[in-house]
């Protein structure tokens, strides 16, 4: 019995130090940003003549949100009439998040955030919700999804839709 009691604990034991081991390794492999780094990159849209839908943040000075987050979309209802050698991705095609927060371990998330603009009295709301992480302090990947109503003359929704997107700080 005796013997049996030492065994469980030694097993007990061990496993509690490989446990708290990995534990110290997850936090250790943790990739936290760059503070105040202005980050650029682009998402997984389609060029549209040849030009890549941008994304574009920086990092608080803290650590623990991104400032100034916007990407390009055309959104789920879609745009044309594109000019030969001119950026489409400017003005209402540029959606703005105010604020993400991040976690200590690099990983950052907004939903519910709201973006709006109006155009010929059609008035289009866009939800959005981005989630992502750091994959190196100079590094990120993640996805942002998106749902949008239009209201005015005529009103209409479509979504969610999700694009991918990786960004980069020089």
């Amino acid at each position: 019995m005796k013997r049996a009691a030492a065994v469980r604990r030694i097993v007990f034991g061990s496993l509690t130090a490989i446990a708290c081991a990995i534990a110290f390794a997850a936090v250790a492999l943790a990739v936290k940003p760059a503070h105040g780094a202005h980050f650029t990159g682009r998402t997984s849209a389609s060029p549209v003549l040849g030009f890549y839908a941008p994304v574009k943040f920086t990092v608080s000075q803290d650590g623990r949100s991104l400032k100034g987050f916007s990407f390009g979309t055309f959104g789920c209802f879609g745009a044309g009439g594109f000019r030969p050698g001119v950026n489409p991705y400017t003005g209402s095609s540029i959606l703005h998040v105010s604020s993400v927060k991040v976690s200590a371990s690099g990983r950052f998330s907004v939903s519910g955030a709201k973006s709006h603009y109006t155009v010929a009295g059609q008035t289009t709301t866009t939800t959005i919700a981005v989630s992502g992480r750091f994959t190196g302090r100079k590094a990120a990947t993640g996805s942002i999804t998106f749902s949008q109503k239009v209201t005015g003359t005529f009103t209409s929704s479509c979504g969610p839709g999700t694009i991918q997107f990786s960004a980069s700080s020089h």
